[in-house]
């Protein structure tokens, strides 16, 4: 569940303002707050942000919004698309500047500090969400606007703002009553706590699983794996003869491909599949019961059978049950597929001579695909990877972006 504007309104803003004036206008000395615009490409200034500055910029990004609101609300004039709608769209940049780098970090830098903030403001912001969409007298003008929008002379893509924005309103609860919307508030806020704790969780096992492993036991794994592999032992402060696979993408898929231990893919494997589930504090599947619980109630007070069917009202499919045909549909092309390729990979396997008991198995796909597809192609994904190294990629981003003006 969304808890700031659709990407269609997001969309509408970008191409219709300079949204960039009230964060550059916001003097202080938290980097979260004050201009970029002097920064290369206006990106973020990543170096001067501490965990403790994402707290007070969203208290803050929050209290702007809700003045932007309070603004529309109190608007003597008659509700138009431009006082209203465009208002709207215009509003809480500050709040969205801010999260756009918050949620990155969140989803990328897993310190013990930005945990603490992220578990504290997500049922805030959560809460925040919901009294935006339920601000005494912003859905009537919303709704104004909406009804008279085939009358307004409008554009095609304003008229669709307009109907999403109503959409959205009304998905949030802005049309039911009192007690209605207080609840809907507290479910949302729960959620938020728990899909939060859920990530978390994740990221957790990601970070804390280990696999040490002998210089030896890195057979067939590529240099710069190997390479990856002793400088997460180091960073994990182990002798100098171990070597570390955690489940981090960029070791614990490399690891699958390469090496040639199948006891120890499987043991990697094993572990990539149970993130979330490793320690008894983190225990995801007690949360994900709670999750589908709450998001059956949650549709169930907007007036939705299913949790499923609130999701999709407003996706292409529009119903779950277009979504299980289309599913049914590629079902059997999926598995024809899958059975090809596994095929491919046992045939592959006799004609080298080896003996895999037990056929093929999961922590067995990767290793074996990389093989047949040297065998077929002649392709080795390891000699590729030097040219697109951080620096180069980062060269080769920069000199595509310097190709277009920044107004």
């Amino acid at each position: 569940m969304p808890t700031s504007k659709s990407s269609t309104t997001q969309q509408y803003s970008a191409t219709t303002s300079d949204t960039s004036t009230m964060a550059d206008n916001t003097c202080t000395d938290n980097p979260l707050l004050q201009s970029w615009a002097s920064q290369p490409l206006r990106l973020p200034p990543f170096k001067d942000i501490q965990t403790q500055h994402f707290k007070p910029a969203l208290e803050e990004g929050m209290r702007l919004e809700l003045e932007d609101l309070q603004a529309i609300v109190d608007n003597p004039e008659p509700p138009t698309f431009e006082n209203v709608v465009a208002a709207y769209d215009r509003s809480g940049h500050v709040l969205d500047k801010v999260r756009s780098v918050y949620s990155n970090m969140c989803s990328s830098l897993n310190t013990d500090e930005l945990q603490a903030v992220q578990t504290e403001m997500s049922p805030i912001l959560s809460r925040h969400a919901s009294k935006c969409t339920t601000l005494p007298g912003l859905f009537e003008k919303i709704n104004a606007v909406y009804q008279n929008r085939k009358n307004a002379d409008l554009t095609s893509e304003q008229v669709r703002l307009v109907e999403r924005i109503h959409l959205d309103f009304t998905r949030a609860g802005a049309t039911l009553n009192e007690d209605d919307k207080k609840e809907l508030a507290d479910l949302k806020a729960e959620l938020a706590s728990l899909t939060t704790e859920f990530q978390q969780n994740v990221m957790k096992d990601e970070e804390t699983y280990e696999m040490v492993l002998k210089k030896e036991d890195m057979e067939g794994c590529p240099d710069g794996l190997i390479q990856a592999a002793r400088q997460a032992a180091v960073e994990r402060n182990k002798a100098d003869d171990e070597y570390v696979i955690t489940l981090g993408r960029s070791l614990v898929e490399p690891f699958l491909t390469s090496s040639s231990r199948r006891d120890l893919r499987q043991k990697a494997f094993e572990a990539w599949t149970q993130r979330g589930e490793m320690h008894p504090d983190r225990d995801n599947l007690k949360i994900a019961t709670k999750i589908l619980r709450l998001r059956k109630r949650l549709a169930n007070l907007l007036g939705y059978q299913s949790f499923a069917q609130y999701q999709c009202v407003d996706r292409m499919a529009k119903t779950p049950e277009a979504v299980m045909d289309l599913l049914t549909n590629v079902w059997d092309l999926a598995k024809d597929s899958a059975k090809k390729e596994r095929e491919d990979l046992e045939d592959f396997i006799k004609s080298s001579g080896e003996a895999l008991e037990g056929g093929v198995q999961p922590w067995d796909w990767r290793y074996y695909a990389e093989k047949v597809r040297k065998a077929k192609f002649d392709f080795d994904e390891s000699l590729l990877k030097p040219y697109l190294s951080l620096e180069k990629v980062t060269e080769a981003l920069f000199a595509v972006s310097n190709q277009f003006s920044i107004s």
